[in-house]
């Protein structure tokens, strides 16, 4: 079994979000991630929550963690206002203006569904970012 690099995987994620700008879109609680065939958010767009909008993420950072073989994501906390919807998932993807050829990164799940009625949807973003990509 070969060794995955953590500078390459990092240089590889970094590369991914130059291509446009880093977004993230809440789904609806029906949509089924499928990481075998949803490569583009042109894939997946239909299935965006009723009544949201995407977010562009700032404060986008990827570190490497030596500690725990892994590259991780991080953002700022994210929220929209005044929202009726329901939704137990987001998708993070890169806008390169064309959605046929925008990646979809990830879809992460939600411990619970959220289900506000003209309120604040929000996700504050753990301190280890949305998501870490482990080399082993």
């Amino acid at each position: 079994m070969g060794t995955l690099h953590l500078r390459a995987l990092k240089i590889q994620l970094d590369a991914l979000l130059a291509l446009g700008t880093p977004k993230l879109s809440f789904m609806a609680t029906s949509y089924t991630p499928n990481a075998g065939t949803h490569q583009y958010w042109s894939d997946i767009i239909a299935s965006r929550a009723t009544g949201t909008t995407d977010i562009t993420l700032v404060s986008v950072t990827t570190t490497i963690d030596t500690g725990n073989s892994r590259v991780e994501l991080d953002t700022s906390d994210v929220s929209l206002s005044t929202i009726t919807t329901s939704t137990n998932k987001y998708s993070l993807w890169v806008d390169t203006g064309n959605n046929a050829t925008s990646p979809i990164i990830a879809t992460i799940g939600i411990a619970s569904t959220l289900t506000p009625t003209s309120g604040t949807l929000a996700i504050t973003v753990n301190a280890e970012g949305h998501f870490a990509l482990k080399a082993v």
